[in-house]
């Protein structure tokens, strides 16, 4: 048994030589190496062009949101230049308080100009604020002339430095003249 036992133990010692485990590491080493070259590599390869892919899509995708802000910046920048042309247009045709007679002149000179003949001008009672700073000032005007000359005089009250809309009025028929009308108008003016 004895002699059994050192077969089996000789044996042992064998496959523990040195060229016995330089195959083994040779084999080892094979097989990593093919393993790397035919599983690894491949998913290795894909996942950097993947990832180059992505920062490719990134960086386009940071190009269009910059020229999607910088557009959004001047669509912004050309609406408040609109705004602040359209708030200085406005304000300019704004009559002070101090400057309603001269208010009343334009109007009277906007009737002569249409050939309307003017029977009154009155103020009326300040009406309601506008914005907070402003308020509308109604002007009662009476006067007598053909259908014609009132679209001038429409068109003429467009065309005044001041604000002078129309808020109502009402035409009749001139007892005395029937070719020509009486023309009962309500303008208000935007003062401050």
């Amino acid at each position: 048994m004895d002699k059994n036992r050192l077969k089996k133990t000789s044996l042992l010692k064998n496959l523990f030589k040195l060229h016995w485990m330089l195959l083994a590491i040779f084999v080892y080493s094979g097989t990593i190496a093919v393993s790397n070259f035919f599983i690894i590599k491949p998913q290795l390869i894909r996942y950097n062009d993947l990832k180059e892919q992505k920062n490719n899509l990134d960086n386009i995708y940071l190009k269009i949101r910059s020229t999607d802000i910088e557009q959004a910046l001047n669509n912004l920048d050309t609406e408040l230049n609109i705004c602040q042309s359209l708030k200085n247009s406005f304000e300019s045709r704004i009559a002070d308080e101090k400057d309603f007679s001269a208010l009343l002149g334009e109007l009277n000179y906007i009737v002569k100009e249409s050939d309307l003949r003017l029977n009154s001008i009155a103020p009326m009672k300040k009406g309601e604020k506008i914005f907070g700073k402003y308020y509308k000032q109604p002007i009662n005007i009476k006067f007598r002339g053909s259908y014609s000359r009132f679209l001038s005089f429409l068109n003429n009250l467009e065309k005044s430095r001041y604000w002078l809309l129309i808020d109502s009025f009402s035409i009749s028929p001139d007892s005395r003249d029937p070719a020509n009308y009486s023309f009962d108008v309500v303008i208000f003016s935007i003062v401050i």
